[in-house]
């Protein structure tokens, strides 16, 4: 029971800190409902156990933790892909300003 309540306790944190952020302008209102329905699904998951013992069982899976876990892998592998794709492009926005700022600067030399 305890670690239910600790569990509601974050899932309550992580839908007020969502749409503060949503507020703020830091998460789009799409994002949002996305961790919305995250946070919603770990609360009805924390609150109803036997719901994810079903959803086990409709994918093939033992217990209801088990899919849970292969699920939240699954997503943190997508996420992880994700954020790698950001960073990959933010670091080629950041050469080309570099590179630019360079040849840009290196002609004002040259004109002089």
């Amino acid at each position: 029971m305890f670690i239910q309540l600790v569990i509601l306790a974050v899932v309550v944190w992580g839908l007020v800190l969502t749409w503060k952020r949503s507020r703020e302008g830091v998460l789009s209102r799409l994002a949002a409902a996305a961790w919305t329905l995250l946070w919603l699904g770990a609360a009805t998951v924390t609150v109803w156990p036997s719901l994810a013992s079903r959803f086990a069982a409709a994918l093939g899976v033992g217990r209801g933790a088990d899919a849970v876990l292969y699920i939240a892998v699954i997503s943190l592998f997508y996420l992880v892909f994700r954020i790698f794709l950001r960073l990959d492009k933010i670091e080629r926005d950041i050469t080309a300003v570099i590179r630019e700022a360079a040849l840009s600067n290196s002609k004002d030399k040259v004109k002089e």
